[in-house]
């Protein structure tokens, strides 16, 4: 069972197919014509070398004009590198380019929904990160920084007023988002516990990976078309995935069942435990409406957050 329904609104985006159309149609003064493309299809184009990140700023430093040159910046991660194996609490994150303009457009990208994982694999520079290895809330500090350094801070929105349900435009300052602030900490193996009230039992659990999560929710999907089922079950299947022990019992047959047995009141309890401690942007935001109304939403960070309004 899913938490209960939240009274906040969430903004409206619009249709991806149409964004891209129109964010196209802007760029199309630097699209290169079809027609020439013909005349040099017989060019032998050269295959591109693997990108080298430790040599990245040794081929950086052979630039004298800083017009040819490709910078990157520090990004803290929200996680401070608690969560990881080799402690990282920071990466190297180059900033975005007009190729990379070209990534965010292609269609085959889009549509199996991995564009932003080949955008994070081609942007981070510190060595030894995957990104699929990161915790969600460090993905979205980087997503956040590449979106504001390279299309600026204003991110404009639709977002239903929650007492009309009518949706108004809204303009985001990108820059008010902050990190979460997380007050409890991981035990050396980066494990927490909670205590659930119906069954009085002691819950260890782990946050899983953005990588791992996206896994949980292909084997649901999966698992919903095979059997025709009129619900997916990636909630359940992400409260297995996370849970280490149930009162010390480790044995997976053993908390699978205890988990679909689980009181709905305790599953409550377990998620509402792992969003509390999981680090992330804090993607709440307070809008206001044409009449002065205050009230807040959650952003949410899809492919359209790369487009610019034009």
């Amino acid at each position: 069972m899913g938490l209960p329904e939240s009274n906040e609104q969430t903004p409206q985006r619009e249709n991806i197919s149409d964004v891209i159309k129109k964010y196209k149609e802007h760029l199309s003064e630097n699209t290169v014509n079809e027609k020439k493309m013909e005349q040099v299809k017989n060019v032998s184009i050269p295959k591109p070398t693997a990108f080298n990140p430790q040599d990245f700023e040794k081929n950086m430093a052979k630039e004298t004009d800083p017009d040819l040159m490709t910078s990157y910046e520090a990004i803290k991660l929200p996680s401070k590198g608690l969560f990881y194996a080799n402690g990282v609490s920071e990466v190297n994150v180059e900033y975005m380019t007009s190729k990379d303009e070209d990534l965010l457009t292609t269609p085959s990208l889009i549509e199996n929904g991995t564009v932003l994982d080949v955008l994070l694999k081609r942007k981070i520079k510190t060595p030894g990160i995957v990104p699929d290895e990161l915790l969600a809330g460090d993905r979205n500090a980087i997503i956040l920084f590449l979106r504001t350094s390279s299309y600026g801070s204003e991110y404009t929105v639709q977002v239903p007023d929650p007492r009309t349900g009518i949706a108004f435009k809204a303009t985001v300052d990108l820059l008010k988002l902050k990190y979460k602030e997380v007050k409890e900490q991981p035990d050396e193996h980066g494990y927490f516990t909670v205590e659930i009230p119906m069954r009085k039992k002691i819950v260890t659990f782990r946050l899983l990976s953005s990588g791992e999560d996206n896994q949980v929710f292909k084997k649901a999907e999966a698992i919903q078309a095979a059997y025709g089922e009129e619900f997916s079950q990636y909630s359940t299947m992400k409260l297995k995935s996370s849970i280490i022990a149930i009162n010390e019992k480790t044995e997976r047959s053993y908390i699978d069942k205890f988990v679909d047995a689980m009181p709905a009141l305790d599953a409550f309890t377990i998620r509402r435990k792992i969003l509390d401690v999981m680090p992330d942007v804090d993607m709440n935001y307070e809008f206001v409406a044409k009449d002065g109304y205050k009230f807040d939403a959650q952003l949410s960070v899809g492919i359209d957050f790369f487009f610019p309004g034009t």
